[in-house]
């Protein structure tokens, strides 16, 4: 007696194929979640950590952090620059008060500057003082979509500084922001 051979049919193979889409939509959708979840605990992490040096910074030194080249007359976000090598004597520099770690997985490079970035490789935003957080300076990330507030400025690898004042002060801290500060509006 001759075996049959057997075949999958074309509506099997059909249905195979749609359940393997279909898992593999969900897989990417959750890979993609958890990225992203990622990114905002590391730019959490980092903010805190740079509010702690800043205390400390201020506590030692009987002044706040103001970075170089930064005017307090007409405060505008910038990027916060450290020099890109480790200076011989760290007294009197944020340096001191920051963890190696940090100073790798938060920062980028930008020829011989050293600027700390959020969970998406964006400058974080700094303001001194703060119009937000009384408490001394502003710091903050754009977020996940990389705009002030839902629909502000665009923020690229570029001094934040093009970010208008309206901008800022109407919708800096709100959407998917994540900042040192609460907004009460």
């Amino acid at each position: 007696m001759k075996q049959a051979r057997q075949y999958f049919t074309l509506i099997e193979v059909l249905t195979v194929a749609a359940i393997i889409a279909v898992l593999a939509g969900i897989t990417v959708g959750v890979v993609s979640m958890v990225n992203n979840k990622n990114a905002e605990a590391r730019t959490l992490a980092t903010i805190k950590a740079l509010e702690l040096a800043m205390g400390q910074y201020q506590a030692d030194n009987g002044c706040v952090y103001i970075p170089a080249g930064y005017t307090v007359t007409s405060p505008n976000p910038v990027r916060i620059e450290l020099s890109k090598d480790l200076p011989d004597n760290l007294n009197g520099t944020l340096f001191k008060y920051l963890d190696e770690k940090l100073l790798t997985s938060a920062t980028k490079t930008d020829g011989s500057i050293r600027y700390f970035v959020d969970g998406w490789d964006r400058p974080l935003i700094f303001r001194i003082p703060g119009k937000f957080n009384k408490m001394g300076f502003d710091l903050g990330s754009a977020g996940a979509d990389g705009k002030i507030g839902e629909d502000g400025t665009k923020i690229t690898a570029a001094v934040p500084s093009s970010i208008s004042d309206s901008d800022y002060e109407t919708k800096f801290g709100k959407g998917d922001d994540i900042t040192n500060f609460l907004r009460k509006d």
